[in-house]
């Protein structure tokens, strides 16, 4: 795999890389310039290929909801070298900060989901949601993993049950994938897919540890989907993302440990 100045070296025009702004197993972020314009440049390392993403695919949505305004403009890409860059915009006081969201706030949020949930599948959209179960479900091989795997998958066919139509959904509407400036932005579309449309707002709940009475304000953003926003539909949703959180570190573990048994034999 090319190192961080082979891959710089290979951007066209003018690229700085200027600080660090989160490192993890999957990829490299950092805030720099891309001729003459703040960008955000993600560099993908090994465990990037060894997941259930598809870049190519994660490209084709951002270009399919560019009109959507919910994501930042992408200025550069090259699927093979593992690089993205996208539009630095700089985020305003956070309006999660203390936990005191307004009304507004969480209408906001609430419109820009439904924004996403109410636009058409694409074509030939890849199912990056079930081809991550799959894979988590070949690498837990321990019992115990296995018996994890199988807790979250009974419970997320249950859920299913409602039959809700599946929509277009983000998959990993964390606050730290949430960007705040005059309007909502949501960043890393890693895993962006079709999935049931409770799985993007449990997240969030989730994540901004939201009470009922904030998550019926959000609902009302979302027009008419009330019936999603039940308190005790979310807590299910809520305990199969728990399940799936575990089981995504547990993967990724193995696959960074299989890499080093690799490279050690090599």
């Amino acid at each position: 795999m090319q190192s961080t100045i082979d891959k710089i070296k290979s951007i066209p025009g003018k690229c700085i890389l200027e600080r660090e702004l989160s490192l993890s197993s999957i990829s490299n972020i950092y805030l720099g310039v891309l001729n003459d314009v703040q960008a955000v440049i993600r560099l993908d390392l090994f465990a990037a290929s060894r997941l259930a993403i598809d870049r190519q695919h994660e490209e084709n949505i951002l270009k399919d909801i560019r009109h959507l305004d919910l994501a930042p403009k992408v200025l550069y890409s090259d699927i093979s070298a593992g690089i993205l860059i996208w539009e630095y915009i700089p985020e305003a006081k956070s309006p999660f900060a203390g936990k005191k969201f307004n009304s507004d706030t969480l209408y906001q949020l609430g419109s820009c989901l439904y924004s996403l949930h109410s636009h058409p599948i694409p074509q030939n959209s890849v199912d990056i949601f079930s081809n991550s179960m799959a894979l988590y479900q070949s690498l837990l091989d321990d019992p115990s993993e296995k018996n994890l795997f199988n807790k979250a998958l009974d419970l997320y066919k249950e859920l299913l049950r409602d039959r809700a139509n599946k929509v277009l959904s983000h998959n990993d509407l964390h606050q730290g994938n949430l960007l705040w400036n005059q309007k909502y932005y949501f960043l890393d579309w890693e895993y962006a897919g079709v999935n049931h449309p409770c799985f993007d707002i449990a997240y969030m709940v989730k994540s901004l540890q939201l009470n009922q009475s904030q998550i019926n304000k959000m609902s009302l953003g979302y027009k008419f989907g009330n019936k999603l926003f039940h308190r005790d539909k979310l807590h299910q949703w809520i305990e199969f993302i728990d399940y799936l959180d575990e089981i995504w570190k547990i993967s990724l573990a193995k696959i960074l440990k299989n890499k080093i048994i690799r490279n050690t034999k090599d």
